[in-house]
């Protein structure tokens, strides 16, 4: 009987332990994903923000944006 109870003790073990693998796993994908989107949109709104700087600064460049922009 003490054998058993050891087993079954051991592979409640075995599967809170599998458990918790999986839950650091997750939170830390989910974490990941969170800078990784973040990051992303960092860079998403660089680009944007020196858009407009060039657009406000001169305007040089508005005949070639307008073409980019809206071509038919």
């Amino acid at each position: 009987m003490k054998k058993q109870t050891a087993i079954k003790t051991n592979a409640s073990n075995d599967v809170q332990s599998v458990t918790a693998d999986a839950f650091v796993l997750t939170e830390t994908f989910k974490n990941d994903m969170k800078s990784s989107l973040l990051v992303v949109s960092l860079m998403v709104n660089l680009v944007v923000f020196t858009a407009w700087l060039v657009i406000q600064s001169t305007n040089h460049y508005d005949a070639q944006l307008m073409s980019v922009l809206f071509t038919r």
